[in-house]
């Protein structure tokens, strides 16, 4: 049996209004941060909401897939395209991605928050203190859950998907794994974790098999209508993974491991920034084993979520993958709830000091991922 599906929620024991106050000033720091950035630098705001890869999107909403756009799965874009000509067709894609993303969040903290009150969700679901909902909400690139990016969808469709999973809901469950296979590379995760999670309710193993075969085969289903949109669209149904070898890959497995500790060719001089990155992404190590011993199926998640960066050779964009892990982020609140005051808010403020300069860094144009 799965513990997600037997642990009881302590959710409850946060205060309602938390997750709120936390969301609302997550929201009004950062969108305040970029108003007195624009202002004060004369960085126009259309252009601040659109940088690196948020400028990806706009181009496909705006002028369609083209090489090597294809690296980026369809949903979000498809769906900005959609609320861009539901609302007249005139308006800069980067304020509809934003829009979307701040609904996403805020649908994401109502949905947990009212099914972990509720008893629904498992411990490792929904955090049981208000440092859980901190973490998220105050991890390095949480501008990325409200801005033009996929993170606020992603987060939202894979908790749901989880959700469903951890109470044996098949069907709604397959549907929004679909929806994370379409969204993001690390939906084929969630879906490997919904069906695990499907499996771990069922008493036997002969209805273990036959529950994670079910999703399995819903999800091979979503993973073939993506292949046949490349292929009708772009000619190759392999065309989104040809394209990401645009961006920075290894080409052996010694390169990848050697990214752990810098040793690529690129790796010339020292970054402290791309070291926080990678103690980040020791945090998260750290945090991923802990999950593993409460709820197996979630741990694996965040594993296979932070082992995938590491074809790009260097954990460069740990901010950002890490960004959509609610359970490790939940678990890792809840510990940091345990320590001694000093350290508490010693972390915190660390924390916010770490997100303020992410924050401001894509506003800006530096590397926030």
């Amino acid at each position: 049996m799965s513990p997600s599906s037997q642990a009881p929620s302590s959710a409850s024991a946060t205060p309602a209004w938390v997750p709120w106050a936390l969301t609302a000033l997550m929201l009004a720091h950062h969108f305040g941060l970029w108003a007195w950035t624009s202002a004060s630098r004369g960085i126009p705001l259309v252009q601040m909401l659109d940088r690196w890869d948020s400028n990806h999107y706009s181009r496909i909403v705006l002028e369609g897939y083209t090489w090597p756009l294809w690296a980026f799965l369809p949903l979000y874009p498809g769906t900005v395209w959609l609320l861009r000509q539901g609302l007249g067709g005139t308006l800069p894609p980067q304020f509809l991605g934003c829009l979307l993303s701040s609904l996403c969040l805020v649908a994401f903290v109502a949905w947990n928050t009212r099914w972990g009150r509720q008893g629904r969700l498992g411990s490792a679901m929904t955090p049981g203190t208000g440092w859980g909902w901190f973490l998220l909400l105050y991890g390095p690139a949480s501008f990325t859950l409200h801005s033009h990016h996929t993170e606020g969808l992603f987060l939202l469709l894979s908790f749901g998907a989880l959700a469903f999973a951890s109470r044996g809901a098949l069907l709604p469950s397959a549907l929004l794994v679909a929806l994370c296979v379409w969204t993001r590379n690390q939906g084929v995760f969630v879906a490997i974790t919904a069906a695990l999670l499907l499996a771990g309710r069922e008493p036997s193993w002969r209805g273990r098999c036959l529950r994670f075969a079910s999703l399995g085969a819903l999800a091979l289903l979503a993973f073939g209508g993506l292949l046949a949109f490349e292929w009708a669209r772009a000619g190759d149904p392999f065309m989104f993974l040809k394209a990401q070898r645009e961006w920075n890959h290894v080409d052996s497995v010694w390169g990848a491991v050697r990214g752990l500790w810098l040793g690529n060719p690129w790796h010339q001089g020292f970054s402290s920034w791309l070291l926080l990155r990678h103690v980040f992404g020791a945090l998260w190590l750290i945090g991923a084993l802990a999950l593993l011993r409460r709820d197996r199926a979630l741990g694996l998640y965040a594993l296979l979520s932070l082992v995938v960066m590491l074809p790009q050779g260097d954990l460069g964009n740990a901010f950002r993958f890490g960004a959509v892990l609610f359970p490790v982020m939940f678990l890792a609140g809840d510990w940091l709830s345990t320590r001694p005051g000093w350290v508490r808010w010693t972390v915190a403020l660390l924390c916010v000091w770490l997100n303020h300069k992410v924050t401001h860094a894509y506003a800006i144009g530096r590397w926030a991922y």
